[in-house]
């Protein structure tokens, strides 16, 4: 029988092939962290009920009993108005101590999005703990639109988009470049919950999620036929979701239209952040017997079986799961894309009416980090 939890070491497809990664020791040369009798502040990147909020409060309330010592964990949310950044800024220049750490989401490893001004961290320095990933996106188009997909004599069927980049949007904007899916966009809208309720009015067509509860209840009503998902990395490719075995995977299909070697490392740079997902980190420099704390309270705490009954109701049907290690490794190499692809990206996003990251020189990034952006 198939776990909903899958304990999986992942790789990114295109970028790089990730070794699997064993949970280090809880021990260094200058012996194991102990947190007794000590309060802990958890940043959380997100208003208070979002889905970076409820994964925060949940992993942080099932860690604390493994962290050495038992410690007080509150909690800081930072949400609108530029949260994710001033978290991450945070973050960045905390005391390597053990007593700041924070959940985040995609938006704050996304190297499209790490080019506002106000952005002052590097991911690549964070210590990751860990990440949760709730399955890819599956994107999905109204019936009564279908037909008009591939036709480009009729009318474009509409995707419906938060502005800004989110990385589901790479999936109709390269189908639409190299698949020929005859595709308008609209951005704007403020989330799912909106875009779910336009896709019923017959306002937009197309749109993505992760979530299956949204997936389930369109399908049972009848208003969406799927048409490809973002697919699980693993060290030799994708598999598909255990909820949608039958759904094509898009990687799969664009390889099959035999795109430039820049346009993948475009899709790269917008779709390697989703798969990490929901992550926790440390401040740079934390010592390496703080981290091993935290990553086995992370680790112990995602394969508890009340954690697992509580997060499939709450979160996802599907929990994916990848050690700190493992996510360090995907945001260097998410990082690793080369300009050139990640201007390609940006020029593809402005032929949707999508704006474009808001590009520094990366040698600014050098110096305390990237830039980012927000939304849960």
């Amino acid at each position: 029988m198939r776990e909903a939890y899958m304990h999986k070491h992942h790789a990114f497809r295109a970028i790089a092939v990730f070794a699997v990664a064993a949970i280090i020791p809880l021990a260094s040369s200058a012996g194991a962290a102990d947190f007794k009798g000590q309060t802990i502040q958890l940043i959380i990147a997100s208003d208070a009920g979002g889905g970076t909020d409820l994964i925060g409060r949940l992993m942080s309330q099932y860690m604390q009993p493994f962290l050495p010592g038992k410690p007080k964990i509150v909690i800081k949310n930072m949400g609108a108005g530029g949260g994710k950044i001033r978290g991450a800024n945070l973050l960045m220049k905390a005391k390597a101590d053990g007593l700041t750490f924070m959940q985040s989401d995609t938006t704050v490893v996304q190297p499209s999005t790490l080019e506002r001004k106000s952005a002052r961290f590097d991911p690549k320095k964070f210590r990751m703990i860990g990440a949760i990933n709730r399955g890819g996106s599956i994107l999905f188009v109204r019936k009564a639109a279908m037909e008009r997909l591939k036709d480009k004599s009729k009318p474009p069927v509409i995707v419906g988009a938060i502005s800004g980049t989110r990385s589901w949007q790479a999936l109709p904007m390269w189908g639409a470049e190299f698949l020929g899916w005859n595709m308008k966009w609209i951005p704007g809208y403020k989330g799912s919950g909106q875009m779910t309720k336009a896709l019923r009015q017959g306002e937009i067509d197309v749109f993505a999620t992760n979530n299956v509860y949204i997936i389930e209840e369109l399908r049972k009503d009848g208003v969406i036929e799927l048409l490809t998902q973002e697919g699980q990395p693993e060290e030799n490719g994708y598999s598909t979701r255990a909820s949608f075995k039958d759904v094509p995977i898009f990687p799969v299909m664009l390889q099959k239209a035999n795109p430039p070697k820049i346009a993948v490392q475009g899709y790269n740079s917008l779709m390697g952040p989703s798969q990490i997902d929901k992550w926790m980190g440390l401040p740079p420099g934390t010592p390496d017997d703080i981290v091993a704390a935290y990553r086995t309270a992370y680790d112990k705490a995602v394969k508890s079986k009340e954690f697992l009954k509580v997060a499939n109701k709450q979160i996802s049907k599907e929990i994916f799961y990848m050690p700190g290690k493992t996510v360090e490794k995907m945001v260097a190499a998410v990082h690793d894309v080369p300009p050139e692809a990640l201007t390609y990206a940006d020029k593809l996003k402005q032929s949707t009416a999508l704006p474009p990251g808001r590009r520094r020189k990366r040698k600014s990034r050098a110096r305390t980090g990237a830039p980012a952006r927000d939304r849960s």
